[in-house]
């Protein structure tokens, strides 16, 4: 059991939003229960993590779908995406931005 401060954590899950043509993540739903509560199970999580991606992005027009993927796979500082055909995040390699050009 992990502990937040003075709080223990009973179970933590993630449920990621993305968008099934070309993987990208629209969103990403942690959630954590602490010792005592009881863990929501993954079609409650899967049907709040959609009811915040509808509100957080009303526009969005992609055709998405929910991935359930376990906390430990991210890695700090690491961008992810989903591999469509296999149903798992993979990393996603970080593009740098072109060099401005100052007007000066």
């Amino acid at each position: 059991m992990m502990t937040i401060g003075t709080v223990q954590v009973e179970q933590e899950s993630v449920v990621i939003i993305y968008d099934v043509s070309t993987g990208d993540i629209a969103h990403r739903h942690d959630v954590v229960t602490m010792k005592g509560a009881v863990h929501p199970d993954q079609k409650t999580r899967e049907k709040d993590a959609m009811s915040q991606f509808r509100q957080a992005q009303p526009g969005f027009a992609g055709e998405t779908a929910a991935l359930h993927v376990d906390r430990s796979a991210f890695k700090p500082s690491t961008l992810y995406k989903v591999d469509p055909q296999r149903r798992s995040i993979v990393e996603n390699p970080m593009q740098k931005r072109p060099a401005r050009i100052s007007k000066a």
